[in-house]
């Protein structure tokens, strides 16, 4: 398993390849690979996604996306 922190300053659902998956700032465990992420509603962040690549994490050393609020 690959481990993924996406950070907002609001709790916000999270949203990989289009799909609801975990909520912000909690940890998220997904296969490798490569992932779009976004958040969900209201679209009141930049950027509008991220395109990762996930691999070599752990869950004390996850990848982190940020989103700023727009």
């Amino acid at each position: 398993m690959e481990y993924l922190v996406v950070r907002f300053p609001r709790s916000r659902r999270v949203v990989i390849d289009g799909e609801f998956n975990g909520r912000a700032n909690e940890l998220i465990e997904l296969e490798a690979g490569t992932y779009t992420v976004s958040l969900g509603p209201p679209a009141n962040f930049t950027p509008e996604s991220r395109r990762i690549v996930l691999k070599n994490t752990s869950a004390l050393d996850p990848k982190e996306v940020t989103f700023d609020e727009a």
